[in-house]
């Protein structure tokens, strides 16, 4: 854009905008020609202090030869335009973020030869927006510890610096002794409570340069670096005497916190991987609740832990063998219509056959599939049984199927292009097949959440977003996942008729009142009494699902899901 400076398409643009005199430095941008009412407005200055005015003292001085080299190229003739991205010091002494676009001016109405043309377009809310994203995928909702995605990146940072300028670490992991039956008997508000009081102490009773992350439920990670495995081994019993005196609030006051510990450690030349650490400290960890709980164990890969590892491995051996030859099993969860009492779709759960017909639920065995790359290939399986059913249901009374997802389907594109070819030779209509992602997978990747989601929209299936409402920031981001399916989070649904009601009330109202405006259906999960059917009713949310309403069952018990003759 080339404007003389005296035409009112400059001085009256709603974009920041000034001719500038073209540098050797600081940015390639000299000195101030002239600038518009926006730029003054921009940066808090009138639009006569900014004439004369050295580009410079507007930028951040940390980005002030950020776009040097495009305005060396756009001098030359080689571009004929280019754009980057500034922080722009304001008068007042806040911070604003600043989009440039800059061009040759032909007219500045100034007789300075080579001046340019900049346009600044303010992106303060997009990088506001973008760094509570980033922090949301980093950061544990409840504690505001890194999570698991976070702390296996800070592992392998760790190792990369040591290959390069030698050195070590260790990796601590601990998990509570007996927290679900805590849980169970005080309620999740205590479990919470005790889970926030844990966070609070490691963080207290650890150095600046450790990094400490909660990795799901009550199992935490502590990366040492530059730590021995004797320093560490020390640390360790430290934290767990540390926990023994946090005190917890409310139902669960009084009750006494005792953990267990895992250590693993890592030199610049072992030639481990972030996996490898995470492993041995879990495999530490194993061993320690295996022989009585509250204590440490160190691994050593000649300390007899062998016996232990292979132990560990069986489980990683379970999961490939049920794989290959048909081991697991599946259930169905009806989620009801709460005015009619009818199905209106089955959420597919997935259990392990064990040896003696024992069923393993997911809980026990997605994590170490996970660990061990199979999370992918157990979703390529309850989606291809999914198929399977829908297929062979009546036509006339088919019932939509919701299948869980991992994260791991959210990296790159196998599980999609597994979906593809599945779904290229049948005859249902693909919007039967739901996709439940919880919340806080999505969180943790939510580019990854929406590339699914497109993927999804193209194939004409639906995406259900899982335990909405368990995290801080849940309105914040759904804005950028549409889904066609909101699970209203069991702990609003559980506080109706509880102290808790009036403000789980309006959170279930906004929801519904959100769902509705973004063309989504509502669940409630966790019904659990005609009390809280009713109350659901009132509020606008038809569907539910809980024990009460219908518990899961197998599928070959399901008369619905068996197949048409």
């Amino acid at each position: 854009m080339t404007l003389p400076r005296g035409e009112s398409a400059f001085a009256d643009a709603g974009i920041p905008m000034a001719f500038v005199a073209a540098g050797q430095n600081q940015g390639g941008l000299g000195g101030i020609l002239a600038a518009n009412g926006a730029m003054a407005s921009f940066t808090g200055r009138s639009e006569a202090s900014l004439a004369g005015l050295a580009f410079a003292e507007l930028v951040h001085r940390d980005d002030l030869a950020i776009g040097e080299d495009q305005i060396a190229r756009l001098r030359s003739g080689e571009i004929d335009g280019c754009s980057f991205e500034k922080r722009f010091e304001h008068a007042d002494g806040h911070r604003t973020w600043g989009l440039l676009t800059v061009a040759p001016s032909q007219d500045n109405g100034s007789g300075e030869a080579g001046a340019l043309i900049v346009q600044v377009h303010d992106i303060s809310e997009r990088k506001h927006f973008v760094g509570q994203l980033e922090y949301f995928a980093d950061h544990d909702p409840l504690t505001s510890l890194c999570n698991q995605r976070r702390f296996r990146i800070e592992v392998d940072r760790q190792l990369a610096y040591g290959r390069r300028h030698g050195g070590g670490g260790a990796v601590l992991m601990l998990d509570l002794d007996h927290f679900k039956e805590i849980n169970d008997q005080f309620g999740h508000a205590a479990g919470d409570a005790l889970i926030i009081a844990v966070a609070t102490a490691l963080v207290a009773n650890s150095r600046e340069t450790d990094v400490i992350a909660r990795l799901g439920g009550d199992e935490f990670a502590i990366l040492l670096p530059e730590a021995n495995l004797n320093e560490a081994a020390g640390h360790a019993e430290s934290i767990l005497k540390a926990l023994l005196a946090v005190g917890v609030e409310g139902a669960a006051q009084g009750m006494a916190i005792a953990a267990s510990c895992g250590v693993a450690g890592f030199l610049s030349n072992d030639g481990q991987s972030a996996d490898d650490v995470l492993i041995n400290a879990d495999l530490a960890l194993y061993q320690v609740k295996e022989s009585g709980r509250g204590c440490v164990q160190v691994y050593h890969s000649d300390s007899g832990l062998h016996e232990k590892v292979h132990a560990r491995l069986l489980w990683s051996e379970r999961i490939r063998d049920a794989l290959d030859n048909d081991g697991f099993v599946l259930h169905a969860r009806p989620v009801i219509d709460l005015r009619t009492n009818e199905v209106s779709f089955y959420e597919l759960l997935i259990r392990l056959r064990a040896p003696g017909g024992i069923l393993i639920p997911p809980s026990v065995f997605l994590y170490t599939a996970e660990r061990f790359g199979m999370a992918v290939a157990i979703d390529e399986w309850v989606t291809g049984q999914a198929i399977q059913l829908l297929e062979r249901m009546d036509p006339a009374h088919r019932l939509a199927l919701g299948v869980n997802i991992s994260g791991a389907s959210l990296l790159g594109a196998q599980f999609i292009t597994f979906l593809q070819a599945q779904l290229a030779t049948t005859s249902f209509p693909p919007h039967l097949l739901i996709f439940e992602l919880s919340e806080a997978v999505a969180m943790a990747n939510l580019e990854g959440a929406r590339r699914l989601k497109q993927s999804l929209v193209k194939l004409g299936c639906r995406l259900a977003l899982d335990d909405f409402g368990a995290a801080f920031g849940s309105f914040f981001y759904l804005k950028h996942l549409r889904v066609d399916v909101l699970k209203i989070d069991g702990d609003y649904v559980r506080g109706l008729g509880t102290d808790n009601d009036p403000t789980d009330c309006l959170i279930i109202e906004a929801l519904v009142k959100l769902a509705k405006g973004l063309g989504a259906i509502v669940v409630a999960e966790f019904v659990g009494d005609q009390e809280t059917r009713q109350k659901l009713l009132a509020m606008g949310v038809h569907l539910g699902q809980g024990a009460f309403l219908g518990p899961a069952c197998d599928i070959g018990e399901i008369a619905a899901l068996q197949p048409h003759h």
